[in-house]
């Protein structure tokens, strides 16, 4: 477990993008989801965040520059972190990470996003400690 100067574990945090950080009707991004972008600048402080998104090439390439305007970055764009890839031995096609927010997983609430991540970080910490 990775932890941060402050003590907190530091998370792996998958985000979509269509539906989840922007309202789209693909290819076109129509505007921010509420609380988007503000939720993601304050989990990117604390934790790794990774953009795992079906977008590719020039569509791909459109919402991480929608993003960068937005003031918004990722630390990996539809790759795992290198940390799990050297943990595991290689990288696979699936995402490793600690949270995936996803409109498939059902209704994305930024707000409950911030919250699940506080719990995940409290339950963490308190199993480090024990064991």
């Amino acid at each position: 477990m990775v932890f941060t100067g402050k003590g907190r574990p530091k998370l792996v945090i998958g985000v979509d993008f269509d539906q989840t950080i922007a309202k789209t009707k693909y290819p076109t991004i129509i505007k921010p989801k509420f609380l988007a972008i503000p939720v993601l600048k304050w989990l990117k402080r604390r934790h790794t965040i990774i953009l795992w998104t079906c977008r590719v090439d020039k569509h791909l390439d459109s919402a991480v520059d929608w993003c960068d305007k937005q003031g918004v970055s990722f630390h990996h764009i539809n790759n795992n972190c290198f940390d799990r890839i050297k943990k595991y031995g290689g990288d696979c096609r699936k995402l490793s990470c600690d949270i995936l927010v996803d409109d498939m997983a059902g209704f994305v609430f930024w707000p409950w996003v911030v919250v699940r991540v506080l719990i995940k970080e409290v339950k963490l910490r308190a199993s480090t400690r024990r064991g």
